[in-house]
């Protein structure tokens, strides 16, 4: 199973290089294809790092109270 740093590593790859290669940076449409094809390649990463969101996302307001 592929982790979700490895998702968000492979990514910033992608970007690295089409950045390399003269690209003007990549596009919403493109973030949106990428992100597509990486969730379909890897989706229990997908899965998992959408929980983590969600979870960071839970405890946020909680480390304000303490």
């Amino acid at each position: 199973m592929t982790s979700p740093d490895e998702l968000m590593r492979a990514v910033d790859e992608f970007r690295g290089a089409l950045d390399s290669i003269g690209s003007g940076g990549v596009s919403v449409a493109a973030d949106l294809t990428l992100l597509d094809r990486l969730v379909r390649r890897y989706p229990e990463a997908a899965r998992k790092s959408l929980e983590l969101y969600d979870v960071a996302i839970r405890e946020r307001p909680r480390r304000g109270r303490e």
